[in-house]
């Protein structure tokens, strides 16, 4: 964290304050006078970005580690602001992970000419406890972190908020929404499931079901060749990687890393690829470079290395704990399987105490709120993203909407909608907010990969399932 802030200070004092304001927004004077003088913010330095409507601050609040304890220990949560103006729309966007959005812009900050802030979730990045207490590491405490990083920006901010994020940064969105319901006036979340389990069984069903059926069969028919034919040369070849890639493989050993790999490949197909790369699926008799090159651009081996295990401790810990995961639907390759439980439990975090899963309660009350008390709620699907098979039901939400992208991915987004989805979200959306969406006069702009999250996970779990209480 400090390396970071050293960094950012070295590149303002290089670059000066000349660093192209926005036309279009206060003077940066003003604005980090504004942002500096909030209740509990460390520290406001301004970037460089490459969008000229915008002005880009890297923000640290100081945060307690337990909310009920405010005046006991602390630490320093980044949050990424991008300014338009004062008087604009505020994004409160989640990434679930580290802030690896830094100054990227959103849909919903591109569609309502918005400001946004990126928040960087406990327990990821830089923004970790020292000593690190993993009790702490809750929805709860996040939302409360939400709610005071929020509460202060809004003070400067008087425009309609509405939180927002994807994937597991969607999640939290939702979290946050139910801990507290009147801090914004609506929720947008993308790709975002819910799930009851450690494992969730929902999925299996839901996965066998994705996509046309040939490229199914192919995806499916791949991973037993690549396991039953083609190990050795696969784990050849993720070797040479590794030496000249400076991977490491010592939390989780080489060789269960490639099957885990390959056990993620359906999943990871459908999650990133899908229809647009069902002609690029090889055969089953391709060459072993053929093979190899599909696989790590599609499930890589190199998402198992102790750097990647390492970044998604805090994920291993809250699905542990509340969240939960899914049952990926492989039980048609368990016959071609080497390893065991335990040469995955390098996954999990190392020297901290394993939480005891709370059976489905958190998220159980997170459902009952959507389906039952919750408004002003926007949900965004795939029809063949592997984790729509937890997507939320709104039942009794109101004033609401859960659209679904035709054969998409987990990069589903409001512009990817048929047309008669899209006006019916961007209504929604100019209702909440009184601004009406301009993001139809545009491209669409990419929306930023969730993070490939270690593929021996769930063996790792499943292992752990009689702590269940």
């Amino acid at each position: 964290m400090v390396a970071r802030w050293v960094a950012i200070a070295v590149l303002a004092a290089a670059c000066g304050d000349n660093l192209g304001v926005p036309t279009a927004v206060d003077t940066t004077a003003e604005l980090l006078g504004e942002l500096r003088a909030l209740p509990n913010v460390a520290g406001a330095m301004q970037l460089p970005t490459d969008d000229r409507d915008y002005t880009y601050i890297v923000l640290q609040f100081r945060q307690p580690v337990d909310h009920a304890d405010p005046g006991g220990a602390q630490f320093l949560q980044e949050v990424s602001l991008l300014h338009r103006n004062f008087s604009a729309p505020l994004v409160v966007w989640t990434s679930g992970y580290w802030d690896y959005y830094l100054d990227h812009i959103t849909e919903p900050t591109d569609l309502l000419d918005a400001n946004q802030i990126s928040i960087e979730h406990r327990f990821f990045g830089s923004s970790v406890p020292d000593p690190a207490d993993w009790s702490k590491l809750t929805i709860e405490q996040m939302a409360a972190d939400e709610h005071a990083i929020v509460t202060a920006l809004r003070t400067i901010y008087p425009g309609p908020a509405i939180a927002s994020g994807a994937s597991k940064g969607g999640m939290t969105a939702i979290y946050y929404r139910r801990f507290y319901p009147d801090d914004v006036v609506a929720t947008v979340p993308y790709v975002a499931p819910v799930m009851f389990g450690n494992p969730d069984e929902r999925f299996p069903p839901f996965i066998a079901t994705l996509g046309p059926a040939d490229c199914h069969a192919a995806v499916r028919a791949l991973a037993v060749e690549l396991l039953s034919h083609h190990r050795a040369a696969i784990e050849q070849r993720a070797q040479a990687q590794a030496g000249a890639n400076g991977y490491a493989y010592t939390r989780v050993a080489l060789g269960p890393a490639v099957e885990s790999a390959i056990e993620g490949l359906e999943w990871s197909f459908w999650q990133y690829h899908g229809l647009t790369d069902c002609p690029h699926v090889p055969a089953v008799d391709a060459s072993d470079d053929d093979l190899f090159d599909f696989l790590d651009s599609v499930s890589p081996i190199s998402a198992s290395d102790d750097d990647q295990v390492a970044a998604f401790d805090p994920w291993v810990y809250q699905a542990d704990f509340q969240l939960g995961y899914p049952d990926d639907g492989t039980d048609y390759l368990q016959p071609y399987y080497m390893y065991g439980a335990a040469d995955f439990a390098g996954v999990l975090p190392q020297g901290v105490a394993p939480p005891v899963y709370d059976g489905g309660v958190a998220m159980a009350d997170i459902d009952g709120f959507v389906e039952e008390q919750a408004a002003r709620l926007l949900f965004v699907y795939g029809e063949w993203d592997p984790w729509t098979g937890g997507a939320f039901d709104l039942a009794g939400t109101r004033d609401s909407l859960k659209l679904i992208e035709a054969a998409g991915d987990h990069d589903s987004n409001l512009l990817g909608l048929a047309r008669a989805d899209e006006q019916a979200a961007f209504a929604k959306l100019a209702a909440w907010t009184g601004v009406s969406p301009s993001g139809t006069a545009r491209v669409a702009r990419p929306r930023l990969h969730a993070p490939h999250l270690p593929a021996g996970i769930a063996r790792a779990l499943r292992a752990r399932d009689t702590r269940q209480p």
